[in-house]
């Protein structure tokens, strides 16, 4: 195999890759259900060191 060839199919490959994970993303991200509604809570840590 010539080092043309080579490159196109190496190309090729990367090329498939990044657009099947960004088709996989983007069904992923339709798939996930909007926020419900619900009750924030607000917890303090004390003690911890954090403010």
């Amino acid at each position: 195999m010539n080092r043309k060839l080579y490159r196109i199919c190496l190309f090729m490959v990367i090329t498939a890759a990044v657009v099947s994970g960004v088709l996989y993303y983007r069904v992923l991200k339709k798939k996930a259900s909007p926020p419900q509604e619900g009750i924030f809570v607000w917890e303090e840590l004390t003690g911890s060191g954090c403010v």
